[in-house]
Formats: C-alpha cells, structure tokens, sequence
C-alpha cells in the first residue's frame, strides 16, 4: 500500500510477534502511513497479519539480522520518508507524524524519539560514538542509570533532554529519516545484533549528518537495555570490539578488546554481589548471562584481525 502520508513508510521489523501487530499496523494505516512489514522467519501468522491489514509483507527465509532486515523493508519502501522500528513497540501514529514532518522540513537529518519501558521509566537511548574511551567511560566504569546526585559528567546515556536536542547517536529502536539515506547508507548487516546503529551513526557523523532527540514524542518499548539474556550479552560484548575495529581500525580495536574483558568482569561481580546479598533464582540467572558475556569478551580478541 502506497504511503500517504505526505511521502512516509513505516518498516517494521517482525519476528514471531503477530499480536502487537494487530495493534499496530492498522492504526499506521489509518493514519496515511504506508506499512512495510518484514517477516522474519517467514512467520505465518506474521504473514496473516500484515496482509490482513493491508500491509506490505517482506518474508526473509531464515534471521540474518536486524540490519538486514531494515534494508530489506527499505528497498520495498517507495516513499521519501522512511521510519523504521522494532515491533514490540507501542506507538501514536500522530508521534510518528511529527517525526516524519521533522525529516520532510529539513529540521532533522535524522530524528529518534523518547523511549519509555513498561513501567513509563525513560529508557537510556541516546548513546556516544564509539571509541575506546567511550567504551571505557560509558560501559565500564558508570552504570546505566544516573545515580541520584551524582551530575551528568558528560556521559551520553545519561542524557534525558526535555527538549528537542542535538545526539551523536542512539538506540535504532525506532528511527526517522528519509529513505535514500538508507539506501546509501544501509545499517551495517555485520553484527545480526546490537551495535549496528553504533556504526550507522559513525558514518552519519562523517558525512555531517545531524541527528536529533525530539522528546514531545514517546514511544514504549517492551525490551530494552535492562533485558538479561545470555545471547545478548554474549553479542554485546562481541560487537563492541567489532565496531571499534570496523569503525577506528585494529590498534584501536586492541585498546578496545581489554576495557570490554573489565566491563563484563565488573557486571559478573555486580551479579555475584547481588547474588550474595538477596539469592533468588532471578539472581543466579543474572550469573549465568554475566559469565557468558565475560566469556565472550575473552574471546572477542579475534575481533582484533
């Protein structure tokens, strides 16, 4: 279905989520916007869904990744505005308007809303540039959350503008932007998870690009940063030696590879803390991911090749 709002498609990548679809979908349609729902795996019930409504469907055999699969919805998108998004996301169309018609006046090259959790907490989304000391200051020394009292110190994540502001980068949670700009600057499909949009904004930052956080929009998310699980930990810890090399070559990567060991080491002895004080089965899950991700980070020193 052809986009009409004013030239905006809305890429959804889904991966065996038909029912926030149901919520979804319709609601972007009525608005004017065009749909574009990319199936991973080739859920059918996904499938039913999206076609149901009217929607466009992209079926990916097999999971190649989030990049992948926002640049496959990107090439069947048609119209110039492009908002690509996770599917366990709650949304107002109306938000998504606003970001839309940001993009289409030229106020943002690229615009990410607020990002709120289940319980309405803002969630830390804006992020820094890769680097070695970013990695060292943003991941390994402060914790995700802005203890109370203690001043922002310039920290990236820390952030929470309460209004529209210019980022270096953020969460790919949910994006805006105009759609060539994906076609020729496609998110880097070399990571299947977590630390893609690191590199995307990296390159926007050599092209010039201007990223925004326009806060008036909040979107909430069902995932998100707190969510433990071995699997992401485990590419985490990867990626982030990756995208130093990728992004500031292997003597940078080197210098990297060591702060991302500490890290994991640091949220294994938190966990093991925390584990002492108050046991509870939550807790000694929390072990089991932290020591996968301190595994991983060990063996991300072939990152540095």
């Amino acid at each position: 279905m052809a986009s009409t709002t004013d030239g905006a498609d809305v890429v959804i990548v889904a991966y065996h989520r038909p029912e926030p679809l149901r919520r979804s979908v319709p609601s972007l349609l009525e608005a004017g916007f065009g749909v574009v729902v990319v199936n991973v795996e080739s859920d059918a019930q996904v499938a039913q869904v999206a076609r149901d409504a009217g929607a466009i469907e992209v079926p990916l055999v097999g999971n190649s990744g989030f990049a992948s699969a926002v640049n496959a919805g990107v090439l069947v998108a048609t119209a110039p505005l492009v908002v690509f998004m996770n599917d366990d996301l709650t949304v107002d169309p109306s938000g998504l308007v606003m970001l839309a018609d940001l993009v289409r006046a030229g106020t943002c090259g690229v615009v990410v809303p607020a990002v709120v959790n289940r319980s309405g907490d803002c969630e830390p989304t804006i992020l820094a540039l890769p680097s070695v000391g970013r990695l060292l200051l943003e991941w390994m020394l402060t914790p995700d959350h802005r203890p109370k009292g203690v001043p922002r110190l310039g920290i990236q994540k820390w952030r929470q503008p309460t209004g529209r502001e210019r980022i270096l980068a953020a969460s790919a949670t949910i994006v805006a932007c105009r759609r060539q700009l994906l076609v020729e600057v496609p998110l880097p499909a070399a990571y299947f998870l977590y630390w893609e949009e690191s590199e995307w904004f990296w390159h926007l930052r050599q092209l010039d690009i201007d990223v925004w956080y326009e806060p008036a929009v909040t979107v909430q998310h069902s995932g998100g940063r707190d969510d433990l699980r071995s699997a992401k930990a485990i590419l985490l810890a990867r990626n982030a030696v990756r995208c130093v090399r990728r992004t500031q070559g292997r003597a940078a990567a080197a210098a990297a590879w060591p702060v991302v060991v500490l890290w994991n080491g640091r949220l294994l002895v938190t966990a093991l803390v925390r584990a002492a004080l108050r046991p509870s089965p939550g807790s000694r899950r929390d072990i089991g991911v932290r020591l996968a991700g301190l595994g991983a980070a060990c063996r991300s020193v072939v990152e540095v090749r």
